[in-house]
């Protein structure tokens, strides 16, 4: 007995250690090197984008495509060393673009392909802000369905630049692309799968190019309307937030996102979407509308009135237009500007008068 016990406790001893992977700084300085910043300038050669990427082979970098839309030239900076880059394929579904880097002399990454667990150690390495690269620790929350896609959430903090920067696992290789923020709480950090690296090529065939916006709004509108049919807030706001960075210039994607926010309770979000959509298109009547029922919820009635009128002015006897201007009249205890858009109303829609009426008509 006493040998088995001697024998059972030397195999204990003699068992290797549990492998705790690599330290936060071990990681650091193994991968780094294969994190880029890149820059996105117009026809003016101003810089309009700023982002990060990950070397995936030689001279190639992914990245978000949100990070490079709308540039007319690309710059990839690596250490001390600037590159001019292009772009070589684009999956705009999945926000995820491929950049040729000639004389790119800078290590690739190794891919992790297969699927993360909940809960594991992650490592976010980017350029937020346009600062230098910099490293931040998280786990890995969830694994979030969104729009037939798996996304890896997590607590690893993401800021503006880092997106199109890489996810790294304990033993420093690449489970994903950092992406973007649900801004509607703590710690709501999405990263695409490294996965969907390698499905790249394959995709590319049939997918749109970034020049083809109109067609990609469409089908983040698309999505966006069945999200808004199931009263899905929480996907909306994600989906439409995804929709801004794919295509800023799309008025439609700024309402969208200022239309989520306003179901989230989150007004003053709101409005800052809505005014993007307006710097956009300051005659867009739906943009004015959104923007003034939201200052009427803040209760800054004198911007609710303007709004109103903007949108009449685009859109004269439109019956929500003359609903929020006799709202901002009520709060303003103008009853007499009250009782002269009731007039107009019952001119337009009996029905909206009478709703009207037992809203902000009292005796």
């Amino acid at each position: 007995m006493r040998v088995l016990i001697k024998v059972a406790l030397g195999l204990v001893v003699m068992m290797p250690p549990a492998a705790a992977g690599k330290t936060p700084e071990q990681i650091f300085q193994e991968v780094s090197r294969s994190i880029v910043t890149i820059q996105a300038f117009d026809v003016a050669d101003n810089v309009i984008s700023l982002g990060s990427g990950v070397v995936t082979a030689a001279e190639t970098v992914i990245t978000n495509c949100h990070v490079i839309e709308g540039g007319q030239r690309l710059s990839v900076a690596s250490g001390r060393q600037t590159q001019k880059a292009e772009l070589r394929v684009a999956d705009p579904d999945r926000d995820l673009c491929e950049l040729a880097v000639p004389g790119l002399q800078a290590p690739r990454v190794t891919l992790f392909t297969a699927r993360v667990r909940v809960g594991q150690r992650v490592y976010a390495i980017g350029a937020p802000e346009g600062l230098d690269l910099t490293i931040s620790e998280g786990l890995v929350s969830s694994i979030r369905e969104m729009e037939g896609a798996h996304y890896i959430q997590t607590s690893a903090p993401i800021s503006s630049g880092s997106s199109g920067g890489g996810l790294f696992d304990v033993e420093g290789r690449l489970v994903g692309l950092t992406a973007f923020i649900l801004a509607e709480g703590q710690n709501l950090n999405f990263a695409l799968p490294a996965s969907w690296i390698t499905d790249l090529a394959a995709r590319s065939g049939s997918k749109l190019t970034l020049s083809d916006r109109d067609a990609v709004s469409d089908k983040w509108q698309a999505r966006s309307v069945e999200l808004r049919q199931k009263k899905n807030w929480v996907e909306l706001l994600a989906v439409t937030q995804q929709w801004v960075r794919a295509v800023p210039a799309a008025v439609p994607a700024w309402i969208a996102l200022g239309d989520a926010y306003n179901l989230v309770n989150r007004p003053r979000r709101a409005i800052t979407a809505y005014n993007q959509a307006l710097k956009l298109d300051g005659n867009n009547a739906e943009a004015w509308l959104g923007a003034g029922n939201t200052y009427l919820a803040l209760n800054q009635y004198d911007r609710a009135l303007e709004a109103a009128q903007e949108a009449l002015r685009l859109r004269p006897e439109h019956v929500p237009g003359l609903m929020l201007l006799g709202g901002a009249y009520h709060h303003q205890n103008q009853r007499a500007r009250v009782r002269e858009v009731q007039v107009r109303l019952e001119k337009v829609d009996v029905n909206a008068a009478r709703e009207f009426a037992r809203k902000f008509i009292t005796n």
